[in-house]
């Protein structure tokens, strides 16, 4: 088989996870609000695609068409028209799921007008909402103004009269106002979007009927155009760029399908758009506005879960009852609060001298980042690694970072060439005593709240000892200058011993197939891409090893291909809540060994970042995970599996088990016990 026989296309792949999003608005079983929220995390997640992924395939195409025929390693040339091919298709599934759920909204006595006129019996109550509201955020700027330049993802009109020939741009206010205008008349709820209302009420507002509204955005680059430095403030270095990125070249020009050609082509020229940047899309954009959408019913919302509380022993210091026993928290099914007390009492607590922890993506009101700041107050060492580059989190990063320095915490910005995604934090106290934290997902009490992960509070000094190496080393602020250079051996560390220990864990399963033993490999991901480890799976699975994956996202490995990849099934679910942890479980010779971790096994965790995986040594603690894993794998409801070629596929069966409500069922039940 040839080497490019073996992957799925990455981004194929990431698109295929888009379309389960897409599918869960159009499944019975979800509610109907729910559904919503569904079509804008696509729509969102489709954004974030133009401005990372289509600046690469752009790129691509461009060399291929200034090297015809050459043949460029690693490089599929029919990236880009199959995306662009595959995404078609997901609008107009996006725009019949959408009309669906519309006609179930007025079942309701929800009306959205979307795609019609306004109604009569609103158009007073609209007509007052666009002359008391919206006109004041108007901005009628024409064509030949040269200063204008259309704000990364903005909406905006290009209107023409008919009567005088003028064309000139009029901006959509919703980053201002929001994108709703809603209202309630005789116990029937109306929703409109504010574009609508424009086009109904601007040519009444300046006397002329004659205007044609055509709707536009432009999607630009999103990535940071950093040269890695070590002199300098980086900080500024990174705002500076992140200032640039609205005005990074266009990804996309979408724009509604009547929009003349010959408008189409002077736009063209105005925005300096390439060709393969111009796309039709509807009359609505930035769907991804329905995450806002005004109407809130509870019937017809997800259910109130409420969180299961642990660690409710306020009598004694989490310090004290973590060095008896080890805490597993699973977020969102248990609350966060015990990662809260963690830094809120090292802040306060007499007997603790230094806190360290690093911070990826910071919530915008962030208790964490506040305690810290209060430690240093308090006169505690407070050393905290910020990484100033994570996409679409700098400025936020940047903005407690300096808060937390003008505090007194020491903060070490991000390393040259490496990102530090490793979610982590470490407690000195007198004595000789430490805590750790580790966990799958960013400490970050608002994600949370939604997306599925792990956090190991523990002082077993196996762990801490050699969290506490990690931390010295970060402050250096470069790569390490070989991966022996710190002698890991418990916790596994993106360049040091992550990549290798997880060959060698799959290596020794391999060999326990061999010998007649049964072994298996369970592992759950967000994204599966770097090769040589999808080589080894393949490996396992010729060998006889049973592999049983979770991949949310990316998933280049082909799984049940004769001869490659028989004993591989892989599965991928999309429910409720975003499922975010990362577990590695590794089962041969009567023995199993489980590690949780902010890796997934993609080109840039293994090979430009420091991450970080752990092992859970607490036997209750690992079974624990491997009954989890077990109840997700078993999911036939909202998991589909992954055919060879990256498709989802539903599951034939009569048994509905929707893995994130029973895990929330067994992790009550632990409770109990």
């Amino acid at each position: 088989m040839k080497k490019k026989d073996l992957y799925i296309n990455r981004d194929i792949s990431w698109l295929s996870f888009n379309d389960r999003v897409l599918d869960q608005a159009g499944r019975q079983e979800v509610p109907l609000l729910e559904k919503l929220q569904f079509l804008a995390i696509f729509s969102s997640n489709l954004d974030e695609f133009y401005r990372v992924r289509m600046p690469v395939l752009m790129a691509w195409k461009k060399i291929m068409k200034q090297n015809p025929g050459q043949l460029i390693p690693n490089i599929d040339i029919g990236t880009y028209k199959k995306a662009s091919k595959t995404i078609n298709k997901q609008q107009e599934k996006f725009g019949l799921i959408l009309a669906d759920i519309i006609q179930e909204l007025a079942k309701e006595n929800i009306f959205f007008i979307y795609n019609r006129a306004i109604p009569t019996e609103i158009k007073d109550l609209t007509a007052q909402y666009f002359f008391t509201t919206i006109a004041s955020y108007l901005q009628i700027i024409p064509i030949d103004d040269t200063s204008f330049f259309p704000i990364n993802n903005q909406l905006y009109f290009v209107v023409t009269d008919d009567n005088t020939g003028a064309v000139f741009f009029l901006n959509v206010p919703s980053n201002h106002i929001g994108r709703f205008f809603t209202c309630e008349i005789n116990g029937n709820k109306y929703v409109v979007l504010i574009d609508d209302i424009i086009r109904a009420f601007f040519p009444e507002a300046i006397r002329n009927t004659s205007l044609n509204f055509y709707s536009f955005k432009i999607t630009r680059d999103a990535e940071l155009n950093l040269q890695d430095e070590f002199e300098g403030d980086i900080a500024q270095k990174i705002e500076t760029e992140v200032n640039k990125r609205d005005l990074g070249y266009a990804t996309r020009f979408l724009f509604q399908p009547n929009l003349p050609k010959q408008l189409i082509e002077t736009l063209a020229t105005l925005f300096d758009l390439r060709k393969s940047s111009i796309v039709e899309g509807g009359n609505y954009h930035n769907l991804k506005d329905l995450f806002s959408f005004p109407i809130k019913i509870a019937e017809l919302s997800y259910p109130k879960q409420l969180q299961i509380n642990k660690n409710q022993n306020f009598k004694e210091s989490i310090f004290d009852q973590i060095d008896r026993e080890d805490l597993l928290i699973s977020t969102p099914y248990e609350s966060f609060d015990p990662i809260l007390r963690f830094f809120n009492e090292a802040a306060i607590d007499p007997t603790v001298d230094e806190i360290y922890t690093t911070l990826y993506r910071i919530a915008g009101d962030s208790h964490i980042a506040q305690a810290l700041a209060t430690a240093a107050k308090n006169g505690k060492r407070v050393n905290v690694f910020v990484e100033l580059k994570a996409r679409f989190d700098e400025a936020n990063n940047i903005h407690w970072a300096r808060l937390m320095k003008e505090q007194g915490v020491k903060i070490t910005y991000s390393i040259p060439n490496l990102k530090v995604h490793a979610k982590i934090a470490l407690v000195k106290r007198k004595q000789g005593r430490e805590s750790a934290l580790l966990g799958t997902g960013n400490l970050n009490e608002k994600t949370a709240k939604v997306y599925t992960d792990y956090f190991l509070i523990t002082s077993n000094k196996l762990l801490t000892n050699e969290l506490d190496m990690l931390f010295e080393f970060l402050p250096a602020r470069r790569k390490p200058h070989s991966p022996n250079e710190l002698p890991f051996s418990h916790l596994l560390i993106a360049q040091f011993n992550l990549k290798h220990t997880f060959l060698s864990l799959i290596d020794q399963a391999i060999q326990a197939a061999k010998a007649g033993d049964t072994a298996t490999i369970k592992i759950k991901l967000n994204n599966l891409e770097e090769e040589s480890l999808i080589n080894k799976l393949y490996e396992a699975s010729r060998a006889g090893v049973k592999l049983q994956l979770l991949v949310r996202g990316i998933c280049r490995l082909k799984p049940q291909v004769p001869g490659l990849s028989d004993n591989i099934v892989v599965k991928r679910i999309v429910g409720r809540y975003l499922e975010h942890g990362r577990i590695f479980i590794f089962q041969y010779q009567a023995q199993s060994s489980v590690y949780l971790g902010s890796s997934d096994w993609m080109n840039r965790n293994i090979y430009r970042r420091i991450e970080t995986c752990f092992p859970l040594l607490n036997l209750t603690l690992a079974h624990q995970i491997q009954e989890l894993f077990d109840i997700q794998f078993a999911d036939d409801t909202e998991a589909t599996l992954l055919d060879e070629h990256g498709q989802n596929q539903a599951i034939e069966t009569q048994q509905k088990n929707v893995s994130q409500q029973q895990i929330l069922n067994y992790l009550k039940g632990k409770m109990k016990q």
